[in-house]
Parts: C-alpha cells; sequence; structure tokens
C-alpha cells in the first residue's frame, strides 16, 4: 500500500478535517509513493520510538502528538525534532500524525476510553469542538470502586480523586488529554464523576465549589490506552498491518 494511501485510510479513520486549526496532522517526514505493509501506531514520535518502528519491521509510524506543532525555520540535528527527523530519514521510516482529529473521530480517544470502561448511551460532551464523552456505568458504584474501575481498565498507575466521603457514581464525563476547561459541560450533562489530565489547582477549586467531582490522571497513560484501537481501525487485511508500539515518552509515573 502506498504511504498516499495509507494517509487515506487514516483519513477515513480520523478525518483530518476535524483536527484543530492550531494543529499539525498528516505527513510529517516521508514519501507518499512509498510503499508500506506495516505501520506502527505510538503516542509520541521519538528517536526511540522510530526506532523501535524500524525494528519491528515498520515503513511508517502513526503517532498521536505531531512531531511539528509549528513552522520550521531551522532544524538542529543534535536535539528533537531534528533528530527524531534525521533517525527517521536514515532508517527510512515515514512519520505521520493523527492528533485532534483523533480526538474528535467518531469513536475516538474520548469514546474508547468510555468504551474500555463500559459506558452506555454514550455522547459527545462538547458538541461544538466533538471532545469528550459521556456515559452511564453499568450500575452505581460507590466512588472508591468506580475510580479503581477507571484505574484498572485504562491500566493507569496512578489517579487523583476528588470526591465527596460516601459518594456514588452513575453518570461519568471524560475527556482524554488537558480537558480542564470542560468540567462545566460536564456538570451540565449531569455528570457525578469529570475525568481528564492536567488540571491545575485553581481549575480543580471552581470545580470542586460548584460541585463538580474530579478525577485527574496521567495525560500519557489515558491517551495511550485508545492507540490499539486506533491501530485496529487502520488494519487492511492482506494490505497494512497496523501494530502498537509501547515504549517511549514518559517513564510510568510513580507516586511517592
Amino acid at each position: 500500500m502506498k504511504l498516499r494511501k495509507v494517509l487515506g485510510e487514516i483519513d477515513r479513520v480520523a478525518p483530518f478535517g476535524l483536527a484543530a486549526e492550531w494543529d499539525n496532522v498528516g505527513l510529517m517526514v516521508g514519501d507518499p509513493n512509498r510503499e508500506v505493509r506495516r505501520l506502527g501506531v505510538a503516542l509520541d514520535p521519538l528517536p526511540e520510538v522510530i526506532e523501535e518502528a524500524a525494528e519491528q519491521g515498520c515503513e511508517a509510524l502513526l503517532t498521536h502528538h505531531p512531531l511539528f506543532f509549528s513552522s520550521i525555520k531551522s532544524l538542529d540535528l543534535s536535539r528533537d525534532p531534528g533528530f527524531a527527523v534525521q533517525v527517521a530519514v536514515k532508517l527510512d521510516v515515514a512519520v505521520l500524525a493523527a492528533h485532534t482529529n483523533w480526538d474528535c473521530a467518531e469513536g475516538g480517544v474520548s469514546f474508547e476510553l468510555a468504551r474500555l470502561l463500559g459506558l452506555q448511551e454514550v455522547s459527545v460532551l462538547e458538541p461544538e469542538s466533538g471532545l469528550g464523552a459521556v456515559g452511564n456505568l453499568c450500575e452505581r458504584l460507590p466512588a472508591q470502586a468506580a475510580l479503581e474501575q477507571i484505574k484498572r481498565v485504562w491500566g493507569l498507575s496512578w489517579l487523583d480523586g476528588y470526591v465527596p466521603v460516601g459518594y456514588s457514581i452513575l453518570r461519568v464525563a471524560l475527556c482524554g488529554g488537558s480537558g480542564s476547561s470542560l468540567w462545566p459541560q460536564a456538570r451540565a450533562a449531569g455528570a457525578e464523576l469529570y475525568v481528564t489530565a492536567d488540571m491545575k489547582y485553581h481549575a480543580l477549586l471552581d470545580a470542586a465549589r460548584e460541585g463538580m467531582p474530579i478525577a485527574v490522571v496521567d495525560h500519557a497513560e489515558m491517551e495511550r490506552a485508545s492507540l490499539g484501537e486506533l491501530a485496529r481501525r487502520l488494519t487492511v487485511p492482506g494490505e497494512l498491518d497496523a501494530v502498537l508500539i509501547e515504549v517511549g515518552g514518559l517513564d510510568s509515573p510513580r507516586r511517592l
């Protein structure tokens, strides 16, 4: 399969037109006429991830976070992203990105997280942007049980719950990655818990004072939980094998 056709498959699963204006998605490095039989899928386009993709026989690597966010005026090959570009060219691995288009795609990051959590009657949390998801657990659970279930099914190393004592949860809203600004939408949707990453103190304080319980998790671990589904959707039997590349990025965080 030509790389340009791989891009077409990505556009089918996570339409590039859904990406935010500030984002950079699609082809980062590579020849559209390159033949691709195996596609690696990972969170970050780091040199060690590109090397692992090459070792696993991948001619291309699709990452959630883009290699370039802003215009490039020079490329220092001694440090990223220049070093990553050098590794990609040396190993002949094309680098692609599906960022906010995967966030907002039907069944994308937040919807996959909701599916893993077993939420029912799921809908988009913020229809204007397509971000987030909200739905109901299979049954009402004590807060501690609900938080433990989230941690387990998403494979998280930590979770900070800002939840009242004696609280129970049925309706859950979530947004993969940095979704701190969406807690008011979660409250408006009747959620009894909002889960996201990168919540700062004042956002947590505002949410608490408005009666919106919050669970904060690791950004990378939360988004990584959705990538297996992305790889599954991009596999085309007999033409393209998409595989998850699990190395690279921050080491699993630990609460001391």
